[in-house]
């Protein structure tokens, strides 16, 4: 991470400073004698930092792989393929029909170029489609002229939404049935589903706003 910063021209004591905001130490700071307070505050205290998740993981990311993204970018374009990526998904993709060992020597090419930049490949999630197969990148389907939801995913939003709105379930019970640990939690949880199925399908996910906008959080 301090390299990260330190290729955008920051100093590099600043560097350290946004590094460490931006990344969880590996162990807790040693816990100093009372008397020694003061003296050596980055010991004795705990320092905070930006939880998993925060806005600036997804950029961070981004930076962090500028260089391996051209070169595979590179590599894909002279192989005949589309290259995207999403957080650590990597997709490779073709209008056109191709041989099974062509994406195999893709795939080799592309584990090469992840190994020398030192990273490792999660070879039981990399999966080969062929032409006419159902396909699902980052849980949506993308073998068609548009996304679509997954069943499984509307089976599992409508399921959340059906208790929630159910007289004889409602959020108290729903709550403690699926182990949520708060209210709040678990309808910002379902939100979230809703949101991502608003990016994909905005009249289904209407739908299901209606729904869940109607829910009594009292119950």
């Amino acid at each position: 991470m301090y390299f990260v910063f330190r290729s955008l021209g920051y100093p590099s004591l600043l560097c350290f400073q946004l590094a460490r905001i931006c990344s969880r130490l590996p162990q807790e700071p040693r816990q100093l004698p009372l008397e020694d307070a003061g003296t050596l505050p980055y010991k004795r205290w705990k320092q905070g930092h930006l939880p998993q998740g925060a806005p600036t993981s997804p950029m961070l990311a981004n930076l962090a792989v500028h260089t391996l993204d051209t070169r595979l970018t590179n590599i894909a374009k002279q192989q005949g393929w589309t290259y995207t990526r999403y957080a650590d998904d990597m997709a490779f993709s073709r209008d056109d029909k191709a041989q099974r060992s062509a994406a195999l020597h893709l795939l080799k090419l592309v584990d090469q170029s992840l190994v020398r930049f030192g990273l490792a490949v999660r070879h039981p999630k990399t999966t080969i489609s062929p032409p006419g197969a159902r396909k699902v990148l980052l849980g949506v389907l993308v073998d068609r002229q548009w996304p679509r939801l997954t069943q499984a995913f509307r089976n599992n939003l409508e399921t959340h939404l059906y208790a929630l709105t159910a007289p004889k379930i409602g959020p108290t019970a729903h709550m403690r049935k699926r182990g949520f640990v708060s209210k709040i939690g678990m309808q910002r949880h379902v939100a979230g589903l809703l949101a991502f199925a608003h990016q994909v399908d905005k009249k289904y996910a209407a739908i299901q706003y209606n729904r869940f906008n109607s829910i009594d959080w009292n119950l």
